[in-house]
């Protein structure tokens, strides 16, 4: 069996949304008969979601990504058999992986900005904008893997019932910020949807990373119209087939509301969303709002108002989304790592041949 070993942090300043595309790889990996384990940063809570999932975790403490953390690494990976490493983090850079491959392993590198040139087999970009950057490889022979049919998505996402047909009036409204809210904007986006028109009720994701759970509870507990809080979920889907609406941040969820044809309020969280935004944002499948101070707030406002009346606009949004992203990357990732792997097993063989050695 083909042992993959994942190396992804988490937390209040990271999010979770590199620990979920993994964990949504190592079950299309699973799927295919693979067995996956993960080394993360110390974080309990992700111990406890990669269980959850039904994965074998370590935590290796701080600090990330220096000559401890790679030796941490080489060494699991070779105590557990694993010929795959996959490496989830823009910090780890050109090194980490060289040296990864150096110790002969199979090196995916799942990126998002392009920020080094990469030595190892292969990269991931499963983003909109994906194709647009400068993706060089050190070493000749790196496979890039890029665009939005191959974004990492859960299984409900790749397995699901196709998108339902939306009405013409808006019944639920989804807000979701991903693990984290350090703008403390759930707060306010549920303030105004309290002010909009309409019979809606409203169903909101608390991130396990959330520091301002209180001032959530207290904006959701008066307000005027139905909000349920939601924790502790692992998958969004059922939640957003429900949905009419969403208001999101603009990370991995941006693919998910694609998929199953959700339109949404896009806001820039994260400094590493605007290029993802944008793409999206291009493609119509989102409306965009790339500030989070009082202008911000006042655009998130004005934007919602707009489609909350507009069914036409909601609907093309919809379709725009599914043409998008269809929910199957992660299947399409874990093919070309196992092809990939039993490509270079087919090279070795045929050198060991040649050399006599094995």
């Amino acid at each position: 069996m083909l042992e993959v070993l994942f190396r992804v942090d988490g937390g209040g300043r990271l999010g979770l949304g590199n620990p979920q595309r993994c964990l949504s790889l190592a079950t299309a990996l699973r799927h295919l008969g693979a067995d996956s384990f993960f080394l993360t940063n110390e974080r309990q809570v992700l111990a406890e979601w990669v269980s959850s999932a039904g994965f074998r975790s370590s935590d290796r403490g701080q600090p990330s990504w220096g000559e401890q953390d790679l030796r941490d690494t080489i060494d699991l990976g070779r105590s557990l058999g694993s010929s795959v490493v996959v490496v989830d983090s823009r910090e780890a850079g050109g090194d980490y992986l060289r040296e990864l491959r150096a110790a002969d392993f199979f090196v995916c590198a799942i990126d998002d900005l392009a920020l080094c040139v990469f030595p190892c087999q292969m990269v991931v970009n499963g983003g909109a904008q994906a194709s647009t950057l400068p993706y060089r490889s050190s070493s000749g022979d790196t496979r890039f893997v890029l665009g939005p049919e191959y974004a990492i998505l859960g299984r409900p996402f790749w397995e699901g019932s196709s998108a339902p047909t939306r009405g013409e009036t808006v019944n639920e409204v989804l807000v979701t910020l991903g693990g984290a809210d350090p703008k403390n904007l759930m707060p306010e986006i549920l303030r105004i949807l309290d002010e909009a028109p309409g019979s809606f009720s409203v169903s909101a994701v608390i991130g396990p990373f959330f520091d301002n759970v209180r001032a959530v509870e207290e904006v959701a507990t008066n307000a005027s119209r139905p909000v349920t809080l939601l924790r502790g979920l692992t998958s969004l889907h059922d939640l957003m087939l429900r949905a009419d609406l969403a208001v999101s941040g603009a990370g991995q969820t941006l693919h998910e509301l694609a998929t199953v044809g959700c339109p949404a309020v896009a806001v820039e969280v994260a400094s590493d969303q605007g290029l993802q935004l944008a793409a999206f944002a291009e493609a119509g499948s989102v409306s965009a709002v790339r500030r989070c101070d009082a202008e911000g707030v006042a655009e998130i406002r004005e934007t919602v108002s707009t489609l909350l009346r507009d069914a036409q606009l909601r609907a093309s949004m919809a379709t725009a989304g599914r043409r998008l992203v269809d929910g199957r990357g992660a299947l399409r990732v874990a093919e070309a790592i196992m092809t990939g792997v039993a490509a270079r097993a087919t090279v070795d063989g045929a050198e060991a041949c040649r050399t006599g050695f094995p």
